[in-house]
């Protein structure tokens, strides 16, 4: 019984790597059940973890509410009232403008708000980034002001060769650095997967560390 508390939590996701893979890459009579099974039961996990979510949500939020200790309660009496505004709206007036209401106008304009105060961050680490010390700052310096007259309209007002560099640019030099950059992300995410599988990632399991 030790062995099984302590060790045979390990077995689970080997088995449903195997049972994916085989599934994928092969036709076997047995393996696409259980494959179909284990994806119900995904759905089944994932349903509980949300419950289990806004059970905690509710809990953690009117906790402190009914603590009033300090001044953040307000805070969870909004998070509380969107959560059961939006939940109830959804239930009894889905697809109405009852709705829509909280997407539409508090939803996208906040999103908007977020993304336009980005901005300056953006700014201030650009004019902190695009100074030419060496050659490499240089090179970025030079790649940023030609993408920006490329997409301003005066750009090619200014001279009809900015589009034709800026398009090479993102056309020949920015697509295979960005490949590469997500093919690194891939085996990143497979060497992770297999640390997973092979029980390395003690924090995956709640064990916190690594081994």
């Amino acid at each position: 019984m030790s062995i099984i508390k302590t060790k045979g939590y390990l077995a689970i996701p080997l088995f449903i790597f195997f049972i994916m893979f085989f599934d994928y890459f092969f036709t076997l009579p047995i393996i696409p059940d259980i494959a179909k099974t284990i994806r119900t039961w995904a759905l089944v996990i994932s349903s509980m973890a949300l419950g289990i979510g806004i059970v905690n949500l509710v809990k953690r939020h009117g906790g402190r509410i009914y603590a009033r200790k300090d001044g953040d309660w307000v805070f969870s009496v909004i998070t509380l009232g969107t959560f059961f505004f939006v939940f109830f709206a959804g239930i009894l007036a889905k697809n109405t403008e009852l709705w829509n209401w909280p997407f539409v106008h508090v939803y996208t304009t906040l999103q908007q708000t977020v993304y336009a105060s980005t901005g300056f961050y953006i700014v201030s680490s650009a004019y902190r980034a695009f100074r030419a010390r060496n050659v490499d700052a240089t090179l970025l310096l030079l790649s940023g002001i030609i993408l920006m007259l490329r997409n301003a309209p005066i750009g090619e007002v200014i001279w009809s060769g900015f589009p034709v560099i800026g398009d090479w640019l993102m056309d020949v030099g920015q697509l295979p650095t960005y490949g590469t950059f997500r093919l690194i992300a891939a085996f990143g995410l497979i060497v992770y997967g297999f640390r997973v599988i092979l029980a390395k990632e003690k924090g995956f399991y709640g064990g916190g560390g690594e081994e």
